[in-house]
């Protein structure tokens, strides 16, 4: 069996994209328990190490502003908050992100002839290589930059660091309150 990479859109991809942006965006109202908080085991992970290891290198270069009042991606709890998200969706979908992942890290021989895998190029390349993809003439690496962009925006911006550096105040509807488990 032979993929195709420079198949049509196709329906159904179109209907993962939507549904996945739409429950991202939804998942992105709610706020994400602080870095701290976060379980240490990997037990409701959906990302693997490897997998946090290359998405956090993509979204610190596509969410970095170089304004020093935004805190790096790095530095907030936004990947926790995309795995929290990644795991609302089908199980197919975070499986398919960690083929695209590993795609893109070691991609670069092959899309701007550097002998390194992603993480290992310097900002200025990493850059370029994520423009590469952004515009490639394959339909699946533009999916597939169009899935990190949006992971990487809705976690990094649904961090409440985040806002005061944006001018945004939160959302208009009070917290919802937490209930806690009898003890």
């Amino acid at each position: 069996m032979t993929m195709r990479l420079d198949a049509p859109f196709t329906r159904r991809a179109l209907v993962r994209t939507t549904g996945m942006s739409a429950a991202l965006l939804a998942l992105s109202r709610l706020r994400a328990l602080p870095a701290a908080a976060a379980p240490a085991s990997t037990e409701g992970h959906v990302l693997s190490p490897r997998d946090e290891r290359i998405f956090a290198a993509i979204a610190e270069r596509m969410t970095f502003t170089g304004d020093p009042a935004l805190p790096r991606f790095g530095d907030t709890a936004a990947l926790a908050s995309v795995d929290a998200a990644l795991l609302q969706l089908p199980a197919d979908i975070p499986q398919q992100l960690s083929w695209a992942l590993l795609a893109f890290e070691y991609g670069p021989p092959l899309f701007i002839g550097k002998l390194s895998s992603y993480t290992g190029l310097t900002p200025e390349w990493q850059d370029v290589y994520l423009g590469g993809w952004a515009e490639s003439r394959f339909a699946t690496c533009r999916l597939a930059f169009q899935a990190f962009k949006n992971l990487s925006m809705l976690g990094y911006y649904s961090q409440d660091s985040v806002w005061p550096a944006i001018h945004y105040q939160g959302p208009w509807a009070p917290k919802p309150r937490r209930l806690l488990p009898p003890t």
